[in-house]
């Protein structure tokens, strides 16, 4: 259905992902870029059969514990509940959050500025797609989005109403030139007119300035949409909550991307720590943020990558030597293990007699602590 507003005529497209991926490579590439076409032209667009209903189902289950015990109202938005860290608490969550599809279409908007208007700037040069041209991106947000009966009625109203989501940074982006996130809404059960489907303003990503004003007088539609279908538009276009009117709850996920040297909206390094993330898989660990995206940003202590520090598993930031750079005898001082046999082994003893009273005062975290200690003990060279 074609929509005519101020920023002209537009469509809410469609195109179904499990069709192109059974086509093969050469039908995936058009998919592509139909997709980020029609980002470009209209500012949203609709993925269907993105993943099989049986995923949904499967997520809902992991996270069921987690929804039926956060309260209703967060964020201000009456009627519903939010529920975040999802890469830490649902392993199926992981299949949207790294889906090849969405992630290809990512690249495109943000690695390499593909949009109408906007291009990589690096360095006093200008670009779009260039090899090794490219800017870092991550996982900005995960966030269960459940719309119980009435959510968003006057009894338990939406405080965020239509709104864009690029002002978060408080620098005013709009002259810059540059898309700064690509977020995508998943349809864990349909998403229906009645029950509130998310409202879009087509086209409103071509306002001028781009976080004008004249999108929020324009109509809305409701992307209605199918369970397993993924709703995706960028961090320019007006969107909101629709009104739930029906009996029965509405279940999104949100899930976006932002740039790579912008804080994240929910740290994800936090939401899921070291200890967790050590037993994720490498892209699900630089996804989130475990990575430098360029050279001197986002390291750890002693310089070193999170993949070389915190993501080893007996790191311990107040452990001296910790690091395991090698120590270099002609220029380094001692290292944190002791030259002599007898010097090393008390301070093993020391430390597991540490370790000891730790767990026996239930201080597991101390106890920790010293466990690490030993390991880096053992490892550490003895200049």
């Amino acid at each position: 259905m074609d929509v005519s507003n101020v920023f002209g005529s537009h469509e809410l497209m469609r195109f179904n992902y499990a069709e192109a991926l059974a086509k093969g490579p050469t039908q995936e590439a058009e998919f592509d870029a139909d997709v980020l076409g029609a980002i470009d032209r209209h500012g949203f667009v609709v993925i269907e059969d993105a993943l099989p209903v049986s995923t949904c189902e499967r997520l809902l289950q992991e996270m069921r514990p987690y929804i039926d015990a956060t309260p209703h109202g967060l964020h201000g938005l009456g009627g519903t509940r939010r529920v975040g860290a999802l890469v830490a608490r649902s392993s199926a969550s992981h299949q949207m959050i790294s889906h090849p599809g969405i992630l290809r279409l990512v690249d495109s908007i943000l690695a390499e500025q593909q949009l109408n208007g906007d291009a990589v700037k690096i360095g006093g040069k200008e670009g779009k797609g260039r090899k090794d041209f490219r800017y870092p991106w991550q996982l900005h947000l995960t966030q269960i989005i459940d719309v119980g009966p009435g959510g968003g009625t006057e009894e338990m109203p939406h405080g965020l109403r239509l709104h864009r989501a690029n002002g978060m940074w408080l620098h005013d982006f709009q002259a810059a030139g540059l898309d700064l996130q690509v977020e995508v809404m998943w349809a864990l059960s349909d998403f229906t007119e009645a029950n509130g489907a998310t409202h879009v303003v087509l086209g409103s990503h071509r306002d001028e300035p781009r976080g004008g004003d004249r999108g929020y007088r324009q109509p809305t539609i409701q992307a209605i949409m199918p369970r397993g279908s993924a709703l995706v538009w960028t961090g320019w276009s007006i969107h909101g909550a629709g009104v739930n009117t029906t009996t029965d709850r509405r279940l999104g996920m949100n899930i976006n991307y932002a740039l790579g040297f912008l804080a994240q909206e929910e740290n994800q390094l936090l939401a899921c720590p070291p200890h967790l993330a050590r037993k994720l898989p490498e892209e699900m660990q630089r996804l989130i943020g475990y990575r430098q995206p360029a050279g001197a940003l986002n390291y750890v202590a002693e310089c070193q990558s999170p993949g070389d520090s915190v993501l080893r598993e007996d790191f311990d930031v107040l452990v001296p030597g910790a690091h395991g750079h090698q120590m270099n005898p002609a220029m380094d001082g001692p290292t944190f293990a002791p030259v002599s046999k007898d010097e090393f082994d008390a301070k093993l003893v020391e430390l597991a007699e540490k370790k000891m009273k730790a767990i026996e005062s239930d201080d597991l975290e101390l106890a920790l602590h010293y466990k690490n200690a030993i390991s880096v003990l053992k490892r550490s060279d003895r200049i």
